[in-house]
């Protein structure tokens, strides 16, 4: 009926929008808790043409690849009012803007390596910048500046020559976004700040010394803000552009590993997570600021608007998603040797149907840091254990498998944490894990423990979503919210 309570005040929804490094994923969760659609739209941003150790992307291919996922988004609300909008994105990246926030080239990604380019002194330009970094300002950010981070492309664009001399701010994608969305300046979250290696958490503010030490002016970077509230309202032309309506709040912008911890990990020391995307990372919770040589620390927002945000314990820039496209890139590569052409898709299908019989340990050892960590950009990966028999391409494939799982414990038991929260269980998520059981079986073996795969596929999506719906009314809280979507 017209005039029904259901129609006077329909069922509200949060929409979630992750800006990744291959694709666009959105999701959009209704107030009860159902995950009403999932989108995801590969945006083919890659900049052709560039250095090897370059790694941008157009922020035109991203934002029209935004732009449809909203709309593909917008036309499955039905009934439901969407509220607001949260997001979130690759960490580290970094965009420049004009005075009129037009961007400035491209979008720079943290795959960027421009940084570890050798000087004729023989060092490098991070090299370089972490040697005026004082050891106690570094110690504050949670992080070691390392090549790719927003606070060390900064530095070295300036350093090559490469600095426009229009550039009026900088900006995360993510909170780019957010600001194309909505027609304001860029602000930023802790999350983002810290991941630039230019924010003090303990202080809570940009570091006046590593600001010197980067060449950087403070006035260029965003204002921090509350991860999650809203600092804006959808502008005219998007919502024309997306089919949402025009006024609704879009929230501050969350990283993408955060995001990833609010929907998936459950408040308890005794679990992990394990993601792997394009990298990889592990993940435990904590409730005070520590520094471990191994692992970064990272903000971790509230739970509620009036709670205190908290911290986790991260062993970033690890192999994942990255080494298993090195198998197929090799792969496909040895076919157009010979003249055969295979699709991605071809290659992946008949690797895990080769795997099924190939037992659990067949001697080959993967150490898979085919390109580096950041702790160590110059290490690479190594195959041992080789003999007459071992060397297939199944077998290349299921020793990369093993060697991610293996990397992710050796993290763990350096950082010595078992000794006092022995782990009882492990959640992974993202892609990477998803598509390939044998890793979830290889990482059950490392640990020991037993293994679940995240229920919702576009974790960081809907960990934004889950932040913004908290801060906006909709949930009281991130908990509660993660408790209604999980069985």
């Amino acid at each position: 009926m017209p005039n029904s309570v259901e129609n006077q005040f329909p069922a509200k929804a949060i929409l979630g929008l992750d800006i990744g490094t291959t694709s666009i994923s959105g999701v959009l969760i209704s107030e009860a808790g159902e995950l009403l659609s999932s989108e995801t739209v590969t945006h083919h941003a890659a900049v052709e043409g560039q250095p090897a150790d370059v790694s941008e992307q157009s922020p035109i291919a991203i934002m029209n690849a935004a732009v449809e996922t909203l709309r593909r988004l917008a036309g499955t609300a039905g009934s439901h009012q969407i509220v607001g909008i949260g997001l979130t994105g690759q960490m580290h990246s970094t965009v420049l803007l004009d005075s009129h926030l037009n961007t400035i080239g491209n979008v720079i990604t943290w795959q960027d390596r421009r940084s570890l380019r050798p000087e004729p002194s023989g060092n490098t330009l991070l090299s370089q910048l972490q040697a005026n970094a004082t050891t106690a300002a570094m110690v504050n950010t949670g992080c070691r500046l390392s090549a790719g981070y927003l606070g060390t492309t900064l530095y070295a664009l300036k350093e090559l020559g490469q600095w426009p001399v229009e550039t009026a701010k900088v900006s995360f994608v993510a909170d780019w976004m957010v600001s194309q969305l909505t027609g304001q300046p860029p602000v930023t979250d802790r999350s983002h700040a810290a991941s630039s290696g230019l924010f003090d958490l303990v202080e809570d503010r940009w570091s006046p010394s590593l600001l010197i030490a980067a060449n950087i002016k403070g006035d260029l970077l965003p204002e921090v803000r509350d991860s999650g509230v809203a600092v804006g309202i959808l502008n005219d032309a998007l919502a024309a552009r997306t089919g949402l309506p025009a006024g609704i709040p879009v929230c501050n912008a969350i990283g993408d590993n955060q995001a990833s911890v609010l929907s998936c990990l459950p408040d308890d020391p005794q679990t992990l997570l394990i993601n792997i995307g394009t990298g990889g990372q592990i993940v435990w919770r904590s409730e005070n600021f520590l520094r471990l040589d191994v692992l970064d620390t990272r903000y971790l927002p509230a739970d509620t608007s009036a709670g205190a945000g908290r911290f986790m314990m991260v062993g970033a820039g690890l192999c994942g998603g990255d080494s298993l496209a090195w198998v197929n890139r090799t792969i496909r590569k040895w076919l157009n040797a010979f003249g055969y052409e295979w699709t991605d898709e071809q290659i992946w299908d008949s690797l895990h149907e080769q795997m099924k019989a190939i037992p659990t340990n067949n001697g080959l050892t993967c150490t898979p840091f085919f390109r580096g960590t950041r702790q160590n950009p110059a290490l690479r990966g190594t195959f041992t254990g080789i003999d007459n028999d071992n060397f297939t391409p199944a077998q290349v494939a299921a020793g990369v498998l093993n060697g991610i799982a293996q990397s992710m414990f050796d993290v763990y038991a350096e950082a010595g944490r078992h000794e006092v929260y022995p782990v009882q269980e492990i959640v992974m998520s993202g892609n990477g894990a998803r598509r390939n059981p044998r890793l979830v079986e290889a990482v059950e073996r490392c640990f020991g423990v037993p293994v679940r795969v995240a229920q919702h596929p576009e974790e960081a999506a809907t960990g934004a979503s889950m932040l913004a719906g908290s801060r906006l009314g909709v949930w009281p809280s991130v908990t509660a919210i993660r408790k209604m979507m999980t069985p």
